[in-house]
């Protein structure tokens, strides 16, 4: 609507304040319109009385409508280019995400060709994104630089899968390059256009571990019946009534059966032990411990099972008394000489202690076959044995290093092995002199505690004179995989 005054001086309602004095009588005000909506205000003054005319009012009412059409027009764009900022910020969050994602993911269209491929993906599958966009999705997984385990099988199953993605089926494979590994692959469709997605996850760890949880239920099935079969024969051939056997013989089957008896025992404590490992929490009775009578009370008591070698204790006689669970540095003595007298042939199994600032240093070092460097970084994995002979004669489930491990840093030490094939092994571990300092309120020599695993601290220390020095060395407390045992 146009509204004109004619003369303000008769126009109670027209106020244009101080332009009166320079000579301005009239006033034109046109709203500027566009799409049913007014933008502004366009307001003119004109000198003298009845300045604006029927011809300039038409042509004012043309420009304030172009004008209104421009206000629009500009608003709509800042309007579109503030949406189009916010679709592009959220578009990139959301590509960072899919980027950043631990598992692979891959999008194709309805024609099963490949529109997005994020890095893990790649990191997966060994191609870029640039090698596989628009290709088919067979043809990617048949690329020449991914080597599928069982590719026919892969690729039909990839195929029915594609076909069946409502059903959001999972398939399973294996690949030896570029690195080797069991992916799980897990369709989607996607909502609202044609095509589908795929997640690829990395399960090689947990095909792992189911691996290992197999290999122990059949490891201590095995461990279990083999004694357990010692004692029933032995019990029932005692107890026959048709045969009077000398005390000599009665005493050694009786011996058989109390060996047999505490391999047992071994085994079950074993498995106790892992479990509160595992669990986060170990049953510590801390205090003042003198290290050298105990290594010499040790190494005495082993002597009997040293057939074919030379058990000795190197000591010094001011070797100081350390923050410890003697029963449980006991035990770690016992495993780690009666795997250097299992393990090796013969020659030489030397137990050392040396004091190297604020910790306690022990080694036990043998003269056997040594450890290859690839099985050298695993040995402290629970459930882990080393390949050979050897290993296959002296038996046990493989968690004797890995318990180890978790006594030696639940006090606030290391333990590390080094060897070298054919020269033979060395495995080391400290003890604190001093509490840690996490430890200081937490009990003293009686008292129980439950000492949380946890990473050690990394105190320098040098090798104990005389040890060996072996090329090939791995440190437990460093390893890359947590509370992971032999």
């Amino acid at each position: 609507t146009l509204y004109v005054v004619e003369d303000a001086r008769v126009e109670p309602r027209c106020v244009i304040g101080n332009r009166m004095e320079d000579g301005f009588r009239s006033l034109l005000c046109l709203p500027l319109r566009a799409g049913g909506k007014v933008w502004g205000l366009l307001r003119l003054h004109g000198r003298g009385v009845g300045a604006f005319g029927r011809q300039e009012s038409g042509l004012l009412v043309f420009i304030g409508s172009q004008l209104g059409m421009a206000i629009q027009r500009a608003r709509l764009q800042e309007e579109i280019d503030q949406l189009l900022r916010r679709v592009e910020a959220e578009r990139a969050t959301l590509d960072s995400l899919m980027r950043s994602l631990v598992d692979g993911l891959v999008l194709v269209d309805g024609e099963g060709r490949v529109v997005y491929w994020n890095p893990s993906a790649e990191r997966y599958l060994g191609l870029g994104a640039a090698a596989v966009l628009g290709q088919r999705l067979e043809a990617v997984f048949a690329h020449p630089r991914t080597i599928l385990l069982d590719p026919e099988r892969t690729l039909e199953d990839l195929r029915q899968a594609l076909a069946e993605v409502a059903s959001c089926p999972q398939v399973e494979f294996r690949v030896t390059a570029p690195a080797p590994r069991t992916l799980q692959a897990r369709f989607f469709p996607i909502e609202g256009r044609e095509g589908s997605g795929i997640v690829l996850r990395d399960v090689t760890a947990e095909r792992q571990l189911d691996e290992m949880k197999s290999q122990l239920l059949s490891t201590v099935s095995h461990e279990l019946r083999t004694p357990l079969a010692s004692i029933k024969g032995f019990a029932t051939t005692l107890l026959r009534d048709d045969v009077q056997w000398e005390p000599a013989a009665q005493r050694e089957f009786l011996q058989i059966i109390d060996q047999e008896a505490d391999r047992l025992n071994e085994l079950i404590a074993n498995l106790l032990a892992m479990s509160r490992l595992e669990a986060g929490v170990l049953h510590m009775d801390l205090g003042r411990l003198e290290l050298a009578p105990l290594i010499a009370e040790v190494v005495a008591g082993m002597e009997l099972r040293a057939q074919g070698h030379t058990l000795a204790a190197d000591l010094p006689g001011d070797l100081p008394a350390v923050w410890a669970d003697e029963r449980r540095v006991r035990q770690v003595l016992h495993n780690l000489i009666d795997n250097a007298l299992k393990y090796s042939g013969g020659g030489e199994v030397i137990v050392r202690a040396r004091h190297a600032g604020d910790v306690v240093h022990v080694s036990v070092s043998d003269q056997g076959i040594g450890i290859a460097p690839d099985q050298l970084a695993r040995i402290f994995e629970r459930f882990y044995q080393v390949d050979g002979a050897a290993a296959r004669r002296a038996g046990g489930v493989g968690l004797g290093l890995s318990i180890c491990k978790g006594i030696i840093e639940a006090h606030g030490g290391r333990i590390w092995a080094e060897s070298t094939p054919g020269r033979g092994s060395a495995f080391h571990f400290t003890l604190p002199l001093q509490p840690p300092s996490d430890m200081d309120q937490r009990g003293v020599k009686g008292e129980n505690t439950d000492a949380p695993l946890r990473s050690p601290p990394q105190s320098g220390t040098d090798s104990p004179s005389g040890s060996l020095g072996q090329a090939g060395a791995i440190d437990a407390s460093q390893s890359h995989h947590p509370r992971r045992r032999r």
